[in-house]
């Protein structure tokens, strides 16, 4: 209670004169309480983001090398010519999205051969990534463990984010690899490592 003794008249007086005081006081505190609250916020919303990214990261583990793809109906893509895409994949965990595109009667001046493209997309991790960005592909044809049969994808210019599906890397292989590892007119690609280059490297 208050330890003030005053006259009745001047009661309600000296109550005004608390509640006015004690309110400026409280107003002085305001933009102080305001403060710590957007900094909690911004916490929680910190936090969240990174409980959602931690949930992308999980649902692609197993979209990352090695991988492997199957592309069918082989002998009629060889007749047709036209252009078979594998299911999306990444770089790596977090990394950059990608897709392999396969010729298998080659295209433009390769002739008498499949021919691979690495072709990157746009992805959830894009504006976590460095960009311009350069990689090296490593991909086995068939199931043979023959160092032969790896194909090394280049990449020869810088690519920069991606607004629509943008050619990465390159590679190919003849034909005759393909009578020994097309079976039941199938064709098996791995991926087995994406090779992210330094700026510096050729």
């Amino acid at each position: 209670g208050c330890g003030v003794k005053l006259q009745r008249c001047l009661i309600s007086a000296h109550m005004k004169e608390g509640m006015e005081a004690h309110l400026s006081l409280l107003a002085q505190e305001v933009p102080s309480l305001q403060s710590q609250i957007k900094q909690q916020a911004d916490q929680i919303q910190q936090q969240g983001n990174q409980i959602t990214m931690l949930l992308k990261l999980l649902s692609k583990k197993n979209c990352q090398p090695p991988l492997e793809f199957t592309m069918s109906k082989f002998e009629e893509h060889k007749r047709n010519n036209n252009a078979w895409d594998s299911p999306p994949f990444y770089s790596h965990i977090g990394g950059y999205k990608m897709y392999l595109r396969v010729y298998a009667n080659g295209v433009n001046n390769v002739k008498n051969s499949v021919v691979l493209f690495a072709v990157l997309v746009g992805g959830e991790f894009d504006d976590h990534l460095e960009w311009p960005m350069r990689a090296q592909l490593s991909v086995r044809v068939g199931k043979s463990l023959d160092p032969k049969s790896v194909v090394n994808m280049h990449c020869k210019n810088e690519v920069s984010k991606p607004s629509e599906d943008t050619p990465l890397a390159f590679g190919y292989f003849p034909h005759q690899l393909c009578e020994i590892v097309v079976m039941n007119d199938s064709l098996v690609l791995c991926i087995v490592e994406v090779t992210l280059m330094k700026k510096n490297e050729a």
